[in-house]
């Protein structure tokens, strides 16, 4: 009878095999379970949000759902007692980290500009305290290798990796070598200078990745292809052009509301090489997104918690404080939805902010740029603009009352 594998035209299936065996020539095998992935825009965290903003966190815990939860740390831990005066620092206490795992986050990029803020010992602090709390991350490490190498994250849906690189505005001595702690960072070089935009170079050529820098990164996407069902890669980058960053969100340039040519050109190597889906802060404004060979490119989510000091004015317009939160997933390798909620983020905290001292941290700070869903006019201006700067990459955002979605093609 399953001699040629088929049935006799003669024979009929009794109907408690009706199911089982009259299928086993044609039935596919059964889909795996969708997993859902939830994007974020940068957390600048500087406190225990649910010891110094507890109302916040059952309104941050109800932006964030599915399996997979994601965003940058966009700060360096410091341990109690630890303090920098030079250059920036973008410090928070360990227990930020608890704040992020009680809001869902179970993925972490820490891979930023800001990773540095207290040079080695803030690399190792937010490495060691991550760790401690059995938290996935990529992007920094003892050494490159370590920086360079995959995080994964295991769910009962499918194992998903993480690499995570920092373009610009590392500080001497951030970016991570064969003996030296620090990050994973992709140098981009104008000709023969590179550029860390924190200059101009007027009449540079355009902007190109370090070749060996590009063929660490791609190697750790091919080689996290092989271990995991689902590749995320993150990008912290402030290269928009060929002026410094400062200079471009001074003035209020084109430039800061959509990715450079070389990342365009970046992300798509990147996809080519295994990546399923890129995601990048740093502008930091709400970009657009693009779907390259059925796979998404968020060229920059924006901001989620904006614990930023209010002396750093140049960054400081309100498209700062608006963003959306991206809700994507997969069945098996196949993107099956993109959906997002719009947010914003108040800028006026509580008690009186310190206009003088970057450094100080108080109520003022760690209460502002707290995250919220949005409704009404305000939720559809900040869609329509995600619509309009998707619209050059040929991504249609449909926009349904107060949520968005993208149109994808049939084959996804």
């Amino acid at each position: 009878m399953f001699k040629t594998g088929r049935f006799p035209a003669r024979s009929a299936c009794p109907a408690v095999l009706l199911a089982i065996v009259c299928t086993m020539g044609s039935a596919q095998r059964p889909q795996s379970a969708p997993i859902m992935i939830t994007l974020t825009g940068q957390s600048m965290i500087r406190s225990d949000i649910r010891a110094t903003a507890p109302a916040a966190v059952a309104v941050v815990q109800g932006l964030l759902k599915g399996d997979v939860v994601f965003t940058n740390l966009e700060a360096a831990v410091a341990e109690k007692g630890e303090t920098v005066h030079e250059g920036r620092g973008f410090l928070t206490p360990p227990e930020a980290l608890d704040a992020l795992t009680t809001f869902g986050f179970n993925l972490l990029s820490l891979s930023g500009n800001h990773a540095f803020d207290l040079k080695v010992a803030g690399i190792q602090n937010t490495i060691r305290e991550a760790d401690s709390r059995k938290i996935v991350h990529a992007g920094t490490g003892n050494n490159l290798t370590e920086a360079a190498a995959p995080g994964y994250l295991h769910t009962p849906k499918g194992t998903i990796a993480l690499i995570a690189s920092a373009s610009g505005l590392i500080a001497p001595g951030g970016s991570a070598a064969a003996d030296r702690p620090g990050v994973n960072e992709l140098r981009i070089e104008a000709g023969d200078k590179e550029n860390e935009a924190t200059v101009d170079l007027p009449g540079a050529p355009g902007n190109t990745p370090n070749q060996g820098d590009a063929q660490r990164i791609l190697q750790s996407i091919r080689d996290a292809r092989q271990h995991a069902d689902i590749v995320i890669v993150y990008q912290h980058n402030h290269v928009f052009g060929n002026h410094s960053f400062a200079t471009i969100f001074t003035e209020g340039m084109q430039e800061r509301l959509a990715p450079n040519d070389w990342l365009r050109k970046w992300t798509h190597a990147e996809v080519d090489a295994g990546a399923d889906i890129i995601v990048m802060h740093g502008a930091p404004l709400l970009h657009g997104v693009e779907i390259y060979h059925g796979r998404p490119i968020f060229y920059d989510l924006g901001n989620f918690i904006y614990n930023v000091p209010p002396t750093l004015t140049y960054i400081d317009e309100p498209m700062n404080w608006e963003s959306a939160v991206a809700y994507v997933q997969f069945q098996g390798k196949n993107l099956r939805s993109i959906s997002f909620q719009p947010i914003t983020l108040n800028n006026v905290g509580e008690g009186q902010p310190d206009i003088h001292n970057e450094y100080a941290n108080n109520q003022f700070l760690d209460t502002r740029g707290l995250p919220s869903p949005v409704t009404g006019a305000r939720a559809g201006y900040i869609l329509q603009r995600l619509a309009d700067t998707s619209k050059p990459f040929g991504t249609t955002v449909e926009i349904k009352g107060d949520t968005a979605e993208i149109k994808l093609r049939a084959r996804n």
